[in-house]
C-alpha cells in the first residue's frame, strides 16, 4: 500500500470543493478516485494501523486494502440521504454539494440501511448497538465470501470494522452528545496510531471483542471529560491513543481471522470481463434509484460541488426514460456505481455507444480505466457531433496496462442547452487469439 503523502496534524471538518468532502483528505494526498474518506479521519488511521501488522492479509486483498482503509471502513457515516444534495454546513459561506458517495458504493445496501426508502433499520454508533452492528456486519461478510463475492464481502467488512471502532470510540462508549462528543472524538495526531509490536490472534467472539473495546472506551472518556470540564482545549491525545491503538489491535484480530476463514474461497486477483454480454446494467435507465431522478446503479458526479444549477437526472421520455444534462458550465458525468463497474484484464478490448441529442460537441461518451484501488490510468472523452439531432456515437477502447476496473458513462460540459441521452452501452470484443 502506498503511504499518504501528508498525515493530517488533526481533523479539519472544513468542506473542500474538490475530490473529497473534507480539506483533511485533499492534505493527505490520496488518488484513488474511489477512495471516500468523509468519516471521521481516526476511522481510517485505525484501520491503516491493523492493515499493517497483517502483511499477508493486505497482500491477499491487493487494492481492496487501500478501499479498505479510505472508503469501506467509513460506511456507516455515509449512509445518509444530504449525500448527493446541496447543502450549507457550518463554516462554509455558501450550499455545496455533497459527493454521492452513498450511491457511489451502495452504502446504504452494504449497512442494511436506506434511508430514503424506509428499508432496514438504523444501528446506533453507541456501544449497544454498534456491537450488534460489527456481529452483524461480519456476519454478511462471511456469507459473501462463502457465495464466492469477494469484493461484497471486504465491503461488508468494511462496515463491520467501522462498528467494532465504535465500540471503543470514548465519546461513542460513554454516551457523550453535544459539543463535548465532537472535542473528544477529533484526533489530535492520527500518525500516531500505530501497533507495530502487536501480534494478531486469529479468532474471536464478536460481541465480547466488541464490549471490551467499549470497557476502554468509557474508562477514557471519564478520564477525557475531566480535562475537558477544565480546558476545552485541553491535550487529550493520551487517552484517545489508548482507544485508537486498542482498536487496531481488535481490528488485526478480525482481518487475520476473517483471512484464515475465507482465503480458500475468494481471491483478489484480475478478472476478465465476459464477451459476448452487454456490461452496464440500466442502460436504458428503466429502473429508478431509490430516487427517481436517479437511475439505478448509477450514480451522478460534478467536477464544481458549489455550481447548484448544473442538472444531471433520470427522466420519463415517450414510453420510456432518459438521461437529461443542462445549465452545465464544468463537468458533470453520469456513471456506473463503483459495485456496477466493469472489471477487466489489461489488453481487452470494448466497444462502446451511445444514442444522444445535443446542440454543440460538449457531451458525449466517457470511459475511464482504474487499476484495482481506483486509482485513474487513462480516459476517453469521445464527443458528440453536437447538430442537436439523434446520433450514435460507437468507439472502441483498449485497456492498458495494470488496468482492472472499467467504468463506461455519459458526461457534458460548457453545455447549457440540453443533452438528452437515450441509451449507453459496453460489450468486449472477443479475443482474437
Amino acid at each position: 500500500m502506498d503511504p499518504i503523502a501528508h498525515p493530517p496534524a488533526c481533523f479539519p471538518r472544513q468542506p473542500a470543493n474538490g475530490p473529497y468532502m473534507w480539506e483533511w483528505a485533499s492534505w493527505c494526498g490520496l488518488r484513488g478516485d474511489g477512495f471516500a474518506p468523509t468519516s471521521m479521519g481516526g476511522h481510517h488511521f485505525i484501520t491503516l494501523a491493523a492493515l499493517a501488522v497483517v502483511p499477508k492479509v493486505e497482500e491477499w486483498l491487493r487494492g481492496e486494502a487501500e478501499l479498505l482503509t479510505w472508503t469501506y471502513c467509513g460506511f456507516p457515516d455515509m449512509n445518509w440521504a444530504i449525500y448527493g444534495k446541496h447543502e450549507k454546513h457550518d463554516g462554509a459561506d455558501r450550499t455545496i454539494r455533497y459527493p454521492d458517495y452513498r450511491r457511489e458504493w451502495d452504502i446504504s445496501g452494504y449497512c442494511r440501511f436506506n434511508q430514503l426508502l424506509g428499508i432496514g433499520a438504523f444501528i446506533p454508533h453507541h456501544p449497544e448497538g454498534a456491537r450488534h452492528g460489527f456481529a452483524d456486519r461480519y456476519a454478511d461478510a462471511l456469507t459473501a465470501a462463502d457465495k464466492g463475492r469477494a469484493h461484497d464481502a471486504i465491503r461488508f467488512l468494511g462496515a463491520a470494522l467501522h462498528y467494532l471502532q465504535d465500540c471503543g470510540s470514548p465519546p461513542h462508549a460513554g454516551e457523550i452528545s453535544g459539543t463535548l462528543h465532537r472535542a473528544a472524538e477529533v484526533l489530535r495526531d492520527p500518525a500516531r496510531i500505530a501497533i507495530p509490536d502487536y501480534c494478531p490472534n486469529a479468532d474471536f467472539e464478536a460481541l465480547a471483542l466488541a464490549d471490551s473495546l467499549a470497557d476502554i472506551g468509557r474508562s477514557q472518556c471519564a478520564l477525557i471529560l475531566q480535562k475537558l470540564e477544565e480546558n476545552p482545549d485541553a491535550d487529550i491525545l493520551a487517552e484517545q491513543l489508548v482507544c485508537a491503538n486498542a482498536c487496531a489491535r481488535a481490528c488485526a484480530d478480525v482481518l487475520l481471522t476473517f483471512h484464515t476463514a475465507t482465503v480458500d474461497s475468494i481471491d483478489f486477483t484480475k478478472k476478465p470481463a465476459p464477451s459476448g454480454v452487454e456490461l452496464l446494467w440500466n442502460g436504458h435507465f428503466e429502473a429508478a434509484g431509490d430516487e427517481p431522478e436517479v437511475p439505478d446503479g448509477w450514480v451522478m458526479w460534478w467536477e464544481d460541488r458549489l455550481d447548484d444549477r448544473a442538472v444531471v437526472e433520470r427522466r420519463p421520455s415517450g414510453d420510456g426514460f432518459i438521461l437529461a444534462m443542462e445549465h452545465v458550465e464544468r463537468r458533470v458525468a453520469c456513471l456506473p456505481t463503483w459495485p456496477r463497474a466493469i472489471r477487466c484484464v489489461p489488453g481487452q478490448q470494448f466497444e462502446l455507444s451511445t444514442l444522444l441529442e445535443v446542440l454543440g460537441p460538449r457531451a458525449g461518451l466517457t470511459a475511464c480505466f482504474h487499476d484495482d484501488a481506483t486509482r485513474p490510468l487513462a480516459r476517453f472523452d469521445i464527443p458528440a457531433k453536437g447538430t442537436g439531432k439523434s446520433e450514435r456515437i460507437t468507439t472502441r477502447i483498449t485497456a492498458p496496462e495494470d488496468a482492472e476496473i472499467l467504468r463506461v458513462g455519459i458526461y457534458a460540459e460548457q453545455c447549457l442547452n440540453p443533452a438528452t441521452v437515450h441509451s449507453v452501452s459496453a460489450h468486449c470484443l472477443p479475443n482474437r487469439s
